[in-house]
């Protein structure tokens, strides 16, 4: 084993000592963390061991589950209620902005035959209906923006772009999914103002 304390060919450095690989050390510190580890194990399954460390034992296996433990025979399963975290339409997910606030910006008509404006998805529900389910949408639409404020992007009408005030109406629509033209890219930039881009596929 070399001791010198400048490494010539620095191969290796485990903590703050230099070893080099072949010497034995690095296999040396392995055995000797496997050893201690299989010490405390062996210890705290011992009688005698104090009840404050196996109660620290007990959290630790709750926070650190091992990977090769046995799974119990009935685990719980979860229980769905009204809400839903996302809905799919056409391929795309839609989420309250509570669960995924880009998902939840959207163009969307507030009536079948209403021009589509800007909203953000509040809550997705699954309402009942004879033997099946229906999904209602409830969007809150920005306000519109005041005509004292300039439009920098009325120009440029190929982008798809509206500006709206950054503010949400504190009245809800409660929309179908097909109601939904598309997902919207936000920006909110100054005088409290929003752009949103239609990022419709067609």
């Amino acid at each position: 084993m070399i001791t010198s304390a400048v490494c010539p060919s620095q191969l290796c450095c485990v903590g703050t000592s230099c070893h080099f690989i072949y010497s034995g050390v690095l296999e040396a510190t392995i055995i000797r963390t496997i050893t201690r580890t299989a010490n405390i194990r062996r210890w705290l399954r011992r009688p005698d061991c104090p009840e404050a460390v196996r109660q620290l034992k007990i959290l630790f296996d709750k926070c650190f589950i091992p990977a090769n433990a046995a799974k119990p025979e009935e685990e719980p399963k979860p229980m769905k209620g009204s809400r839903r975290a996302y809905a799919n339409w056409g391929g795309v997910n839609f989420s309250p902005s509570s669960t995924h606030a880009g998902n939840a910006t959207i163009i969307y008509r507030p009536s079948p035959t209403a021009k589509p404006i800007g909203g953000q998805i509040q809550q997705i529900q699954n309402i009942e209906e004879g033997n099946g389910f229906t999904v209602r949408v409830h969007v809150r639409p920005y306000e519109r923006l005041s005509k004292s404020l300039y439009d920098p992007f009325l120009r440029y009408p190929h982008l798809l772009a509206t500006t709206y005030s950054s503010m949400l109406r504190e009245t809800e629509d409660v929309i179908e999914l097909d109601d939904i033209v598309a997902h919207a890219a936000r920006f909110d930039y100054s005088h409290n103002r929003t752009v949103l881009v239609n990022l419709s596929r067609d």
